[in-house]
């Protein structure tokens, strides 16, 4: 009796091993996600990973330098920048299923703030993104004055009531022609008129890796080249609805482009 209940017993403990060898643990198996679980067996689609979306800004190609008179426009202005900010709503990344995650619903870019050049998107889904898009300025609906009291550009942004209220788009400034005479081109809705606009690039991302950066590159000098050429002057553009069509139409042209450095 003592003989059959050793073998019973080793019986039993080789059956107990062999059911914890197989027991399956769900979760990221993506060593190069945030979530990656080292107890993990079997990968369940949760792998979450970093974007960086980086805001950049050239003139004819080269970054911007302040407060410089070495740009020339292509109405044979010479030009220097001092301010350059500027909001950018809605940032979305598109996948190849049809689903759409918003990034930001608005952020704010100022060249006197380096810490606004960068926008970090934390825990995002694992898929493949075909395309990006964002508006420039902010649309009708959410261009309201009592919209964003809480956001660093109130009030520095407000937009006079007398022409529509709500907010600036952008507020680009500098000198032209001599240090002591000044431009402003500060754009937004005008008379009650809409002159944002929605961009979208189609790209090819595939997050699979920790920290992928996409670079929105503004080219300066093509808010004023392509197709209007629009001159610098000391009046501004701010009240002048058909200066704002103008540059609304060169800001849809080519004024935004986007990279995405492949790893």
């Amino acid at each position: 009796m003592k003989r059959i209940f050793v073998i019973f017993t080793t019986i039993s403990l080789v059956f107990t091993a062999c059911e914890k060898e197989e027991e399956i643990i769900e979760g990221c198996t993506d060593t190069g996600s945030v979530n990656y679980n080292s107890n993990a067996t079997n990968d369940n689609g949760s792998c979450k990973y970093n974007l960086s979306i980086n805001f950049t800004h050239t003139i004819d190609g080269n970054p911007l330098e302040i407060n410089q008179m070495i740009y020339t426009n292509t109405a044979s202005q010479n030009y220097s920048i001092q301010t350059l900010r500027y909001l950018l709503s809605d940032i979305t990344l598109h996948s190849a299923n049809g689903t759409s995650t918003l990034l930001d619903e608005v952020h704010f870019i100022t060249i006197s703030d380096p810490s606004t050049f960068n926008l970090d998107i934390q825990d995002l889904n694992s898929a493949n993104y075909i395309a990006i898009s964002f508006t420039m300025g902010l649309d009708s609906l959410k261009n309201i004055t009592n919209n964003y009291l809480n956001e660093s550009f109130f009030p520095s942004f407000s937009w006079p009531d007398f022409i529509g209220g709500g907010y600036h788009y952008m507020q680009l400034e500098g000198d032209y022609t001599t240090a002591l005479q000044g431009y402003a081109t500060h754009t937004g809705g005008t008379d009650g008129i809409d002159f944002s606009f929605t961009k979208h690039f189609p790209i090819s991302l595939n997050i699979a890796n920790a920290n992928t950066i996409v670079i929105i590159n503004m080219e300066i000098n093509n808010w004023y080249s392509n197709p209007n050429i629009i001159n610098l002057t000391t009046d501004g553009i701010m009240g002048n609805a058909n200066k704002q069509s103008l540059l609304q139409a060169n800001g849809i042209a080519d004024v935004f482009s986007i990279f995405y450095p492949i790893k």
